[in-house]
């Protein structure tokens, strides 16, 4: 067994070894403990620290006091801010083309005869197709009074053709087939002497003498 010399010093133990290196005490018992300043106190094994305190001029023994190490406190982790995700602008749609008005065709204008007018191009078609010029001014005056742009619901002109009979005779013909040209005097006259020509006077049966 070992001595250990132990100096109180204003009632606690410092326990000092005999070459004056301080140690720290495993489950000593005292060798003498009245009033002394240095006493000698026996090491029986190994246990966890314990002091000494002059208590009622005793040394006495306190009781080991457990040293449990502190676990290492881990740094917190700064919270890591999340990237703000970037909006991506919505392409503008593209305007759509507004659809290219196409121009209504400018209608011709009917050209306009005089009375005298109308009567020579009444023997001049007489003659080319060999048909009665008084017959035709009388179907023309009979129909319309001798008005080329006169119109009656669907029937229009000097000699008052409906669309049908003007687009049927036209075609034989080879001329153009709009029915505005019912309007025009000299194409008016052209076709009533074909008819004639060909004896369709039956498409007047008010105005045959």
């Amino acid at each position: 067994m070992s001595w250990v010399q132990v100096l109180i010093v204003a009632g606690v133990a410092a326990i000092t070894s005999f070459s004056g290196t301080a140690i720290y005490p495993f489950n000593w018992n005292l060798r003498d403990g009245l009033r002394p300043k240095w006493v000698y106190i026996q090491r029986t094994g190994f246990a966890n620290m314990s002091t000494l305190t002059m208590i009622n001029n005793r040394v006495v023994a306190n009781p080991a006091v457990t040293i449990t190490p502190t676990a290492a406190v881990s740094p917190t982790a700064e919270p890591t801010s999340s990237p703000t995700p970037t909006t991506k602008p919505k392409p503008k749609p593209k305007p759509k083309p507004k659809p290219t008005a196409v121009p209504s065709p400018t209608p011709k204008p009917t050209p306009k005869y005089t009375s005298e007018q109308i009567y020579r191009l009444i023997d001049k078609f007489a003659g080319q197709y060999g048909v009665d010029a008084n017959l035709l001014r009388h179907i023309a005056v009979c129909e319309s009074g001798f008005d080329p742009e006169a119109t009656n619901l669907s029937y229009a002109g000097l000699f008052q053709f409906s669309p049908n009979t003007w687009e049927k005779y036209r075609k034989v013909l080879g001329a153009a087939t709009d029915p505005e040209l019912r309007l025009d005097a000299q194409e008016a006259v052209q076709t009533a002497a074909y008819v004639l020509s060909v004896n369709q006077t039956y498409i007047w049966p008010n105005c045959m003498p």
